[in-house]
């Protein structure tokens, strides 16, 4: 007789502490940007002994800092930058968009705007081609890093120690054309980055190829790709190739309107 009992779902259970420095966090605002750890300790119900643990951890952090003058806490300038990374993903789209349809015009093939996300690349922005035969790209479409255009830009401008864990020891081969031997990525990769672009032809979907290239925002990072994708046999090389300087040239004016000022 099996008494085993049957498996309960999985939950993912908040964490406490984590929510507490949230709500710190969020107990700030321009009418109060200073707050006490008495004044926290009493709008959250929380000890003031915990209220101090959590804010000496947000300070190590940059999340927030403290008035030497009122001995008061207030939002760091660490915030900054993260607040910028977010908001720099959506301005990007915005900005891009009036950039698409003259690629498409020039082209006539697809482009796309994409962002990454783990270890994938996500469509944020399309403009699609006029021809009946099209490489699609729906925007929300999510597509794998390293046998992608769009991917190997941004593998090629990460540092090493973020690149390593987005790639497994075993990458998953999609085609015949999938580069699946990380020293031949590498080298792959080390071209992209001497290049500023990226060219991939049938290797995460066969008869289809595409080119991209880097967004950068006002620091020098690379915050998204712009790229045209279409049926190999009207991008074959020698076609592809003559697709490089105008989107060069648009990927570095939306650059531009996002602060980079590098050449």
């Amino acid at each position: 007789m099996n008494t085993s009992q049957p498996a309960k779902p999985r939950t993912t259970a908040p964490i406490q502490s984590l929510q507490r420095a949230v709500a710190i966090l969020r107990s700030f605002s321009e009418a109060e940007p200073e707050l006490s750890v008495t004044e926290l300790s009493q709008r959250l119900g929380l000890h003031k002994s915990t209220v101090s643990r959590i804010l000496a951890t947000l300070q190590l952090e940059g999340l927030v800092g403290r008035n030497p003058e009122s001995g008061k806490y207030g939002l760091g300038l660490g915030l900054v930058g993260l607040g910028g990374t977010a908001l720099g993903r959506l301005d990007v789209r915005a900005l891009a968009l009036p950039y698409l349809s003259p690629l498409v015009e020039l082209t006539e093939e697809t482009v796309i705007v994409t962002v990454l996300d783990g270890r994938e690349c996500v469509n944020i922005a399309r403009a699609s081609s006029p021809k009946p035969i099209q490489y699609v790209g729906w925007i929300g479409r999510r597509t794998p890093i390293h046998c992608t255009a769009n991917g190997k830009i941004f593998l090629a401008y990460m540092p090493n120690q973020d690149r390593v864990p987005l790639l497994p020891g075993s990458l998953t081969r999609f085609t015949e054309n999938t580069i699946v031997a990380l020293p031949t990525l590498e080298q792959s990769l080390a071209q992209v980055h001497n290049q500023s672009y990226a060219i991939v032809h049938g290797e995460y979907e066969e008869g289809f190829s595409d080119i991209a290239a880097p967004i950068f925002d006002h620091r020098g990072q690379v915050v998204a790709t712009i790229a045209i994708s279409g049926p190999t046999f009207r991008m074959g090389p020698g076609q592809i190739e003559s697709f490089v300087e105008p989107l060069l040239d648009t990927t570095l004016t939306i650059s531009g309107l996002l602060g980079y000022r590098g050449t």
